[in-house]
């Protein structure tokens, strides 16, 4: 089992790679990742790899191999958690309607003003051309990503068996406000064919 990562912390200040960062279980699974992807250990930790590569083919189990979760935090824990349309947790209202708003840009803007929750999405994969080193994740707080996400389910739904994609970091450029251009990289998340 791994973890893929779009970037890593330095001292208190977050980083965005280029490439993947994966995290593993044994050195062995490292050592396969790194030799599938290129790339070299992280900070002399034998069970991590930057990787040379920001796209690698995954193999998804269906339309439940990609969830969405909502969370708005508190001071004293989570006060509200969903999946954009209905309650998670807690279990008395597990399944009832949670009001979010359908609109992306109204959740964004609920979201920044700490009024609406946070969306958190999760792919859970194996890789194409290592299937056999078992699951991998990776979890993102993208809103893109969580908009995408419906769609991508939906389309994975349509098809039997497990599904061939490719799990990318794309470089992303945009004009703020003072026409200052910032460049970060986004998820993105591919479906290519079945996997047979």
């Amino acid at each position: 089992m791994g973890r893929f990562h779009a970037g890593r912390r330095i001292g208190n200040r977050p980083e965005s790679l280029p490439n993947w960062r994966v995290s593993t279980t044994t050195p062995e699974i490292a050592a396969a990742v790194s030799h599938l992807l290129g790339g070299t250990s992280a900070d002399d930790c034998v069970d991590e790899v930057v990787t040379g590569s920001p796209a690698v083919r995954i193999v998804l189990d269906g339309a439940c191999s990609v969830t969405t979760e909502m969370r708005l935090w508190g001071p004293k824990g989570v006060v509200h958690h969903c999946d954009g349309a209905l309650f998670l947790s807690p279990a008395k209202v597990r399944g009832n309607p949670c009001g979010c708003p359908a609109s992306s840009e109204e959740r964004a803007a609920l979201a920044k003003a700490l009024k609406a929750p946070q969306p958190t999405t999760t792919v859970t994969f194996r890789l194409a051309e290592r299937y056999g080193l078992g699951r991998f994740e990776f979890s993102s707080p993208s809103r893109m990503l969580a908009d995408e996400a419906c769609e991508i389910r939906a389309r994975l739904s349509a098809l039997t068996g497990e599904v061939l994609c490719e799990l990318a970091l794309e470089l992303v450029t945009v004009t703020v406000a003072g026409g200052a251009e910032v460049s970060f990289r986004k998820p993105t998340l591919k479906i290519i064919k079945p996997w047979h």
